[in-house]
């Protein structure tokens, strides 16, 4: 083993457990790892797993494809998933994965949302 391996060795994180990875929107799926893994988001923490598919606040057995996939080692060994996303801003949108989703139901009755074109014509028009 050369010197630059062994460096690399102290600086690597040596279990599963020391991995950290944080997911900011949906466009950072891709580093989640498979399997079971920790999942913290706002203060709470429960177990997460991505096989054929992706979940956060699964049980210690899942079914993926048909079979069923049981947790084999203690929750304190696996990789943790810090979720970052935004949260709900005061005006009703949020912002996730790159779009933005309004709910319509804080707007009932705000004001703040006016109409800043043209009037609309009435009547047929010919062009």
């Amino acid at each position: 083993m050369s010197i630059v391996d062994t460096i690399k060795s102290f600086l690597a994180p040596s279990s599963p457990a020391m991995r950290v990875v944080s997911i900011n929107s949906a466009v950072d799926y891709n580093a989640v790892p498979f399997g079971f893994f920790n999942v913290r988001a706002n203060e709470k923490e429960s177990l997460g797993y991505r096989g054929s598919f992706l979940a956060w606040r699964v049980g210690e057995t899942v079914v993926d494809g048909g079979s069923r996939v049981t947790l084999s080692v203690p929750r304190y060994e696996l990789p943790t998933v810090v979720l970052n996303f935004q949260k709900a801003a005061q005006d009703g949108a949020q912002h996730v994965g790159g779009c933005t989703v309004i709910d319509s139901d804080t707007l009932d009755g705000d004001t703040a949302v006016t109409w800043a074109g043209q009037p609309q014509r009435s009547g047929v028009e010919w062009v």
